[in-house]
């Protein structure tokens, strides 16, 4: 019997109102899918994820495919024989198999980051960055922020290569003056007249957003791997928006905008960022933000419920579930947007990996804090590279196709438009 048969086709993006991150986690969730799976899809630039069907079948899994974020389209088949026998397989089994995948689809493969750094080297530094800070009545800090850099900077590995800190405390310590000064001017100025002080404040909060763009681009522009520097060129009217604008609507609204405003922080900082010639993205929403927060939102309230009952008949009981709720909450945070923050960045096809645990990082700050206080801080180089190292056994990059031939393309690309030179403005203001 004739008939027409269907082919249902992935166009290599996804629709206008999804990003590639809540793209794959619909294709995981509605079909079964394994991560790695779901990633080859989205990467394809154009793949059959269902092959020889029907055409209210190949509707189906169009909605559903649509529905899961993905652009796809239906080809039709002219076919002269239909087998009865043929029964409808998992949705999207076929992906997998070799012949409906892309020839071209570049491999997958996992670069883990390495910390080679200890407690005992980072104590020598530390100890002596404190000394001479307070000898020089601050003036060595900016050269002892150089010296921290890039000690935890050359003890980061990736694939053999460890990154770099260029900075010149000189600029820094410039920067810093710049800060200083505007501060002591402010501060006199508003014990003498105030309204003037007044508006010489909001006048420092204007600069506020230039101060942050300088800062960032001084140290994107510092940071380096294998030759290459990162970059930064976000603007300084975007930057009010997010470190100003932002901030303040979240107060006026009682907290309400903050997980919003920390959200644009990052997309800023991510988005403006680059690597030789290539830009970084940030695939991460307002939603997934807000999701951290009502998430820890519900062992908050039964622990200041407990902390209310057992304050009333034993106040030493709810000091401590007190604190553990503090250390509890700080952890989830610092874990879960850590996470998002790295998992949703990437730079063209390769991304980050973060994968912390909230147990095991809630332990790491106990033990931390613990030792520190026991040693009257000195424990605190110790903690510095423990959860250093910590953080980055956790992270990894997976990297599509070769890595090495993208620097080398990087490196290339570089060499022919030439690195800016460090101008009047080129300061790090300690931000």
């Amino acid at each position: 019997m004739t008939d027409t048969l269907y082919n249902v086709i992935y166009r290599g993006k996804v629709l206008q109102d999804f990003d590639f991150e809540t793209a794959k986690r619909n294709l995981i969730k509605m079909f079964s899918l394994s991560e790695e799976k779901a990633e080859k899809i989205l990467q394809s630039r154009q793949v059959v994820l269902k092959k020889n069907v029907d055409e209210s079948t190949a509707k189906k899994y169009g909605i559903a495919l649509k529905k899961a974020g993905l652009d796809v389209a239906m080809e039709k088949i002219p076919t002269k024989v239909v087998s009865h026998e043929a029964t409808l397989v998992p949705a999207l089994k076929k992906v997998a198999t070799p012949k409906e995948e892309r020839k071209d689809a570049p491999p997958q493969s996992r670069i883990p980051f390495e910390f080679h750094g200890t407690g005992s080297e980072y104590f020598k530094i530390w100890l002596v960055n404190i000394i001479l800070s307070i000898v020089t009545l601050g003036i060595y800090s900016p050269w002892a922020k150089v010296r921290r850099k890039q000690y935890f900077y050359g003890n980061t590995h990736v694939q053999g290569a460890s990154f770099e800190y260029l900075a010149d405390p000189v600029k820094i310590l410039k920067g810093r003056a710049i800060v200083v000064g505007l501060l002591i001017v402010q501060s006199i100025v508003s014990n003498l007249v105030p309204i003037i002080g007044g508006i010489l404040g909001l006048a420092i909060l204007f600069i506020f957003p230039w101060l942050v763009v300088r800062s960032l681009a001084f140290n994107a522009g510092n940071s380096a791997i294998r030759n290459i520097r990162f970059g930064f060129d976000g603007n300084v009217g975007e930057a009010a928006k997010v470190y100003v604008l932002w901030p303040i609507l979240a107060v006026l609204t009682l907290g309400i905008l903050s997980p919003y405003a920390y959200f644009r922080q990052k997309k800023f900082i991510v988005e403006n960022s680059s690597y030789g010639t290539t830009g970084f993205t940030f695939t991460a929403t307002a939603g997934e933000y807000y999701g951290l927060v009502f998430s820890a939102l519900i062992p908050i309230v039964i622990g200041i419920v407990f902390i209310a009952a057992s304050g009333f008949f034993f106040p030493p009981a709810a000091v401590l579930v007190g604190l553990v709720l503090y250390l509890y909450f700080f952890a989830f945070l610092s874990v879960k947007t850590t996470n998002l923050l790295y998992n949703s960045s990437r730079l063209a096809l390769h991304r980050m990996e973060s994968t912390l645990k909230i147990k095991e990082y809630l332990l790491l700050v106990v033990t931390n804090s613990v030792a520190t206080a026991l040693t009257l801080g000195l424990f605190h180089p110790w903690a510095k590279v423990r959860t250093l190292r910590y953080k980055l056994e956790h992270l990894t990059m997976v990297a599509s196709g070769d890595l090495d031939s993208f620097i080398a393309k990087e490196q290339k690309q570089v060499g022919a438009v030439g690195e800016e030179m460090g101008d009047f403005l080129d300061f790090d203001f300690g931000l």
